[in-house]
């Protein structure tokens, strides 16, 4: 007995051939060829149409599967409506998420745009408002395809900085007075990206001390 990968026997022709082959050799040794020739074609018919029925369900199981993670993600995500003419941010949350402005009354507008992760994605820093002695808040939307982001930093920032480490990955800085005016004291905080949780964290945070010189 002869057996076949089932991806060959997918091909309805291929199917074929080979089932007329093995009828031949079987009539060779039988005394009606027509037969076995009739009776392996019908199966053949019948198998390769099942194969094909089988194929078409999984084809549109898989579809529909398809569709249902792109909702799934789409349900979980931000959109962003950039509007560059007028410098400002149309922040859509999702709706499974109950997420309000910190500052309803602030113009969100992009603050710093580029790849903040390292994924060859351009990633926007959009300004919050609800300003005080500490800073602004800001948050921070990862690109994910088109205009959906997921929001992976939300904090006060002041005199915000940023830089790459050896990863590509982008380390925001924060400054703030220790002494309100007194730009000689100040309180300096890291924030770096965790990619397993995919957000930012504060990282490190240290006192900076402005020496002058007599």
């Amino acid at each position: 007995l002869i057996v076949f990968p089932q991806r060959v026997l997918r091909s309805k022709c291929l199917c074929l051939f080979v089932y007329i082959m093995l009828a031949v050799i079987v009539g060779r040794h039988t005394q009606n060829k027509m037969k076995s020739i009739v009776g392996l074609t019908l199966l053949l018919l019948i198998s390769c149409q099942g194969r094909q029925e089988n194929a078409a369900v999984a084809d549109k199981l898989n579809s529909v599967r398809s569709s249902e993670v792109v909702k799934i993600q789409q349900d979980s995500l931000f959109t962003l409506d950039i509007n560059v003419d007028e410098n400002f941010v149309k922040i859509n949350a999702p709706k499974e998420l109950d997420f309000e402005l910190p500052d309803s009354s602030a113009k969100t507008e992009p603050f710093k745009t580029g790849d903040f992760n390292a994924d060859n994605k351009k990633d926007v820093m959009v300004y919050l408002g609800a300003c005080g002695t500490g800073g602004c808040m800001y948050g921070l939307f990862l690109n994910q395809y088109d205009n959906y982001y997921k929001l992976a930093f939300m904090d006060y920032l002041k005199g915000a900085e940023f830089k790459t480490d050896k990863n590509g990955l982008w380390i925001i800085k924060s400054f703030e007075e220790i002494e309100p005016y007194n730009p000689s004291k100040l309180q300096v905080s890291n924030f770096k990206f965790d990619k397993g949780k995919y957000y930012y964290h504060l990282d490190t945070t240290f006192v900076h001390h402005d020496t002058i010189d007599d």
